[in-house]
């Protein structure tokens, strides 16, 4: 993942996606614009879940590394010398393995990637943009047993109300 600089700023092998997202949306709104890349190449793009198959979802393709640079709003020098040093990197000697933390990192870069390293060099090549999004609430709005949204002096906000997740206690206590 790299952001418009064209430098990566975060372990994008740190751990398992559940694990990850809501510290890697973090690390995307510190980015310039608040968006970043996701960067795939041929042997990777099966893999991906579901969602990135969406026809809403965005993509830029091209054959090769400097084509898809071309297509992108990137630094394309620092992106190419920046795929270049993570494909020196990677460790090839440990097997790879997407079903658990394998170690197949990229040991000497000044961010090494943790696990499931694979080098960036068989095209096509894929970019997706990416932001943060909010996925749900932690803890959620104040509101009654009927779903009234309440303000500070437990009064109801008029016409507004919540349910599910909104209302809180997914990830923690009870709002008191």
């Amino acid at each position: 993942m790299v952001d418009r600089d064209g430098q990566r700023f975060v372990d994008e092998g740190a751990d398992l996606r559940n694990h990850t997202y809501a510290k890697y949306g973090r690390e995307i709104l510190a980015q310039p614009d608040h968006r970043a890349y996701q960067i795939f190449d041929t042997q990777v793009r099966a893999h991906l879940r579901p969602e990135y198959n969406r026809p809403e979802a965005t993509v830029f393709q091209a054959d090769t590394l400097e084509a898809l640079a071309d297509a992108l709003d990137i630094d394309r020098g620092t992106f190419l010398q920046t795929i270049a040093k993570y494909n020196a990197a990677v460790n090839e000697d440990m097997p790879y393995d997407p079903t658990r933390k394998d170690g197949r990192g990229t040991p000497g870069l000044d961010l090494p990637k943790s696990n499931w390293a694979l080098k960036i060099e068989q095209g096509l090549f894929y970019a997706f943009p990416v932001t943060c999004g909010v996925t749900f609430a932690f803890s959620g709005v104040h509101a009654s047993p009927n779903g009234e949204v309440l303000k500070a002096d437990n009064a109801p906000i008029p016409g507004l109300c919540a349910a599910g997740e909104m209302i809180g206690g997914l990830f923690s206590t009870a709002i008191t």
